[in-house]
């Protein structure tokens, strides 16, 4: 996240030091919006516009751009403003058919929507300071998702400087918003978003313009709403896009600087400064390329791949270098710390242990992959063929870990044993099993010291270069069911596992009708099935630990301030102003 805060400071600074194209002089000086929010998901809106108009770039209407609106409408809109040659607030007509190129004349006093109903328009009549009332209905708004209803909206995102904006979002009668029920987000500007009795009141510090924006996303309890739409996605996945790059994202540990990213930070500033007083274009457009080749190159010299390469030849690590064992100290979680610690560029996920974990007690005939109907079609899923209602505290390493997997995979199959699908991820989301998920999901967050690294970071780098050479060395002389199961657990563990599979059935084919493992893997017909079970399971226990999360008193969700940073994947505003 820090690296990713200075690459997007250099990105900003670079675009600001190129000549501006456009000037666009109107001003908005003040911008009010209410959104009520009804029990169906349609919001009224209502926006207050004080707005201060340059014949320099407004030619004929105002108009303000949605976009991402996918189900959502805008409907009854009505407008209420300055119309030359009358006093006060006048009524707006409203036409079925905006004309985008009609002249100024023929635009006052009128409104519209434009570009398939997702621009809202209106004639200025004339230039100078006026007031402008916009009242519409956006249906489908809160959306009903898999734990929580929600949205991630842009109120505001104008072409222009809005010099003083809030916005504030309750609720009708009917429905009470609070701390309890209501967790909020705000993103593009810097400033505060809180709660005041029923309404949620978002401010910013200073004006909203030049890239900034009012992104806001609520998350509400089930039953608060009773939406009449339902999201494409999980509402943990349009979340994580909205959070993603935010200041809610960051842990202290990225907060703190050391010496290279300020020395980085300061040559940037020199040359957006160099490139703001570039006036020639073809030097600048020069001059920027060449900048940013020495920032890839900087980031290579200084950053992890070289000392990742030197620390790597320090253990021993070496191409070609193959190990042919599994060591008894090995454990998964603590083997996924070295993965992580030592790679170039991406560690490994959680759900590759879990995987590897599903084939360690399908070759202990703990579960087994059977096919049977569902929903009228034959599906593949697990059983459980040794039933288990708590962990084996006498075991150790994997197998205790094993066993906790067992155990919530009896817990969510049912009298029956057979986990049919989403009946794992249904289990998941009772509040009475977060406990038990939560105990397995710390199991998953043990360390590697420096010492296991040193033992063992060379062999367990030489075992992924053996298992992926495996087709290459023929290892016919280790006939060994015990360790070639080990092997395909190790290769779901690095994702080799269908390849691995594949050698295993060319150099011995009699393993395949020995093992339990393949003997499992052969009833389905996904060859990525034990990815797919691992990556349901992974999902289903990520989204429990992230629903604990929300509820306590934290920035994912109770925090009062904004982050400029984040809030991707929004519907709403998509720019607008004078034209």
């Amino acid at each position: 996240m820090r690296h990713q805060r200075i690459s997007i400071t250099l990105l900003l600074l670079l675009l600001a030091g190129f000549p501006s194209m456009v000037s666009l002089a109107s001003t908005v000086k003040r911008l009010d919006i209410k959104t009520v929010l009804h029990a169906n998901g349609t919001a009224s809106i209502e926006e207050h516009w004080l707005i201060s108009l340059d014949d320099s770039d407004a030619k004929t209407e105002w108009y303000v751009a949605h976009k991402g609106l996918g189900d959502m409408r805008i409907e009854n809109l009505t407008v209420e403003g300055f119309v030359p040659g009358n006093e006060g607030l006048v009524t707006f007509e409203t036409l079925s058919d905006w004309d985008v190129d009609a002249s100024r004349e023929e635009k006052t006093g009128k409104c519209g929507l434009a570009n398939n109903g997702q621009e809202v328009c209106w004639g200025f009549g004339d230039w100078g300071e006026h007031e402008y009332v916009v009242r519409y209905d956006l249906t489908n708004l809160v959306k009903s998702y898999d734990t929580n209803d929600g949205f991630n909206h842009a109120f505001v995102d104008m072409n222009c400087a809005v010099e003083q904006a809030k916005v504030v979002i309750t609720a009708t009668d009917s429905i009470i918003l609070s701390e309890n029920n209501t967790r909020r987000w705000a993103f593009g500007y810097q400033g505060l978003i809180e709660f005041d009795g029923n309404n949620i009141v978002a401010t910013p510090e200073g004006a909203i313009g030049n890239g900034k924006r009012m992104i806001i996303m609520l998350e509400f309890d089930k039953g608060v709403f009773q939406p009449a739409t339902t999201g494409s996605e999980t509402w943990a996945e349009r979340k994580q896009r909205a959070l993603d790059g935010s200041d809610f994202q960051n842990s202290s540990e990225d907060e703190e600087w050391g010496f290279w990213d300020w020395i980085l930070c300061g040559l940037v500033i020199l040359g957006g400064l160099f490139l703001y007083f570039c006036t020639n274009l073809a030097v600048t457009m020069l001059f920027s390329l060449a900048w940013m080749l020495l920032c890839a190159a900087w980031w290579i010299l200084t950053l992890s791949p070289l000392r990742k390469w030197r620390r790597r030849k320090k253990l021993g690590i070496e191409k070609g270098k193959y190990f042919r064992d599994v060591k008894k100290e090995w454990t998964l979680v603590k083997n996924k710390k070295v993965i992580d610690d030592l790679s170039y560029i991406y560690g490994m996920s959680d759900k590759n242990i879990i995987g590897a974990l599903l084939l360690k007690l399908m070759s202990k005939g703990d579960v087994t992959i059977v096919r049977e109907k569902y929903k009228n079609k034959d599906r593949d899923m697990l059983k459980i063929v040794h039933p288990r209602q708590d962990v084996d505290k006498e075991a150790k390493g994997d197998d205790r870990l094993a066993s906790h997997v067992l155990k919530l995979l009896t817990l969510a199959s049912g009298e029956d044993l057979v986990l049919q699908p989403n009946e794992f991820a249904q289990w998941c989301k009772k509040k009475s099993n977060e406990t038990d998920i939560q105990n397995f999901m710390k199991t998953l967050e043990g360390k590697a010291d420096k010492e296991y690294i040193q033992r063992n970071a060379a062999d367990l780098f030489g075992l992924k270069a053996f298992l992926n050479d495996f087709s290459l060395l023929n290892e016919r002389g280790m006939m060994e069911v015990g360790l070639w199961d080990q092997y395909m657990i190790y290769a779901e563990f690095f994702g080799l596992a269908e390849q691995v599979r594949k050698e295993m059935a060319k150099i011995w084919p009699e393993y395949m009708q020995m093992s339990n493992i393949t003997k499992s893997l052969e009833v389905a017909t996904e060859d990525d099935i034990v990815y797919m079970f691992s990556d349901s399971i992974y999902t289903a226990t990520t989204h429990t630990i992230e629903r604990i999360a929300d509820r306590s008193t934290s920035s994912s969700g109770f925090s009062s301030h904004s982050s400029f940073g984040g809030g991707g994947g929004y519907s709403g505003g998509g720019g607008g102003g004078g034209r």
